[in-house]
């Protein structure tokens, strides 16, 4: 028991990358990109409304000087020969559609409230390990919000981060800036949901009182990923849990649904003090596999890992290889996924399967002590499948857009 809660307490503390993705310090960190001037946002106090009308309190929308989704996202994949390549990052030019992005927890010292937002370089570690690579597709629009923090005792405080009620300050927050979104930067577009942790936890929030019960914003949502932060539906159903009208995502090309799982090795199942893949008594977790959602039959086309981070006390076991001069490495053809069902546990279960000629060294994907303190694969929630993630999204909004 010491033992365990002693790695919570240390866990709790490294979290703060928990979910972007460390891959290593094989560089110094890069300058981290800031906004021209958010001295006077270094407490905007907890009680009252955001003005999302400021361009500062976006990290990533066309009016953000500088826009967070701009910058290079260029990767250095690792070929299966062990050779290296660049894979430039493209952004999508008058995109069709936008994606709004909620990121995870990133304050981890305490159960306070985010409330500093001149300091945003721990945000970017999620961002730009994810909803950022969006912008291959869409238009990203990533708010700030205040979340709420994980306290030093770990997996105890984070669960009362995945249930946010609507009088939680973030799920405010994340409403006022939805519907700001939706009156001055949508104008009737259609978009996509993007969450993981925390994030998506006051995403699923939100959804439930400014979406799920309004056919008219439910038509306009292409999808929602709601990664890793505990959407459920009714046992052996696609609805009935945390939504009534909007389904999991069940083939490819599917609109109005949402994306939802917890990663797990398969050599790591969930055990009894896992937080994530399960569900209060009476439903089940949503589980919906990327790769299947995509059209790929084979294994996973993409892990991007974000070589360095803003804060680099938490790094997944193992190294990259010398050489990286990106901030992003890809492996493809590493991974397989599939949602399985294990006990009371419903998961995304993840397999290292490579070619026997493949001469890669398996890239770092695992925490050992993620995974002793119930997190499983949380990290990388989003950084294995992400290629297929994009894929699903791309054959969902060129459904809706027809």
């Amino acid at each position: 028991m010491l033992c365990s809660r002693v790695a919570a307490v240390a866990f709790a503390t490294l979290l703060a990358t928990a979910c972007g993705n460390s891959t290593g310090d094989t560089q110094d960190p890069p300058a981290p990109v800031r906004p021209s001037d958010r001295s006077d946002l270094a407490n905007v106090g907890e009680t009252d409304p955001l003005d999302y009308s400021d361009p500062r309190l976006w990290l990533c929308s066309p009016d953000s000087e500088p826009n967070a989704c701009a910058q290079n996202l260029d990767a250095t994949e690792v070929l299966p020969d062990g050779s290296m390549q660049l894979v430039e990052h493209v952004r999508a030019t008058a995109p069709e559609f936008d994606c709004f992005y909620v990121y995870p927890t990133v304050v981890l010292d305490g159960t306070r409230m985010q409330t500093d937002f001149q300091h945003t370089e721990k945000v970017l570690d999620p961002l730009l390990s994810q909803a950022a690579l969006f912008s291959s597709l869409c238009e990203v629009y990533a708010p700030l919000y205040r979340q709420r923090g994980i306290s030093l005792t770990g997996s105890i405080a984070a669960q009362t981060v995945l249930n946010p009620d609507e009088n939680d300050r973030g799920v405010q927050d994340i409403r006022d800036a939805f519907r700001y979104f939706l009156e001055h930067h949508s104008r009737g577009r259609k978009f996509v949901i993007l969450g993981h942790s925390q994030g998506s936890a006051v995403l699923t929030t939100m959804i439930q009182k400014e979406i799920d019960p309004k056919p008219e914003l439910r038509s306009r949502m292409i999808s929602a990923l709601l990664i890793g932060g505990g959407a459920t539906v009714a046992p052996g159903e696609r609805t009935g849990g945390s939504f009534q009208n909007i389904p999991t995502c069940s083939e490819p090309g599917e609109t109005g649904s949402i994306v939802a799982y917890a990663s797990f090795a398969a050599e790591a199942p969930p055990q009894s003090n896992a937080l994530f893949g399960r569900a209060s008594a009476g439903l089940e977790a949503a589980c919906t596999d990327p790769a299947a959602l995509s059209g790929n039959t084979d294994r996973l086309r993409g892990m991007y890992g974000r070589v360095n981070l803003s804060n680099s006390a938490f790094k997944l076991d193992g190294s990259l290889p010398s050489g990286m001069s990106t901030e992003f490495a890809l492996y493809r053809q590493m991974f397989r996924s599939r949602c399985v069902a294990k006990g009371d546990a419903h998961f995304l279960e993840i397999t290292v399967d490579r070619d026997a000629q493949d001469t890669r060294a398996v890239p770092p994907h695992r925490s050992g002590l993620a995974e002793l303190v119930g997190f499983g694969m949380h990290v990388v929630d989003y950084a294995v499948p992400l290629d297929d993630l994009r894929e699903t999204v791309r054959l969902q909004a060129e459904a809706a857009l027809r």
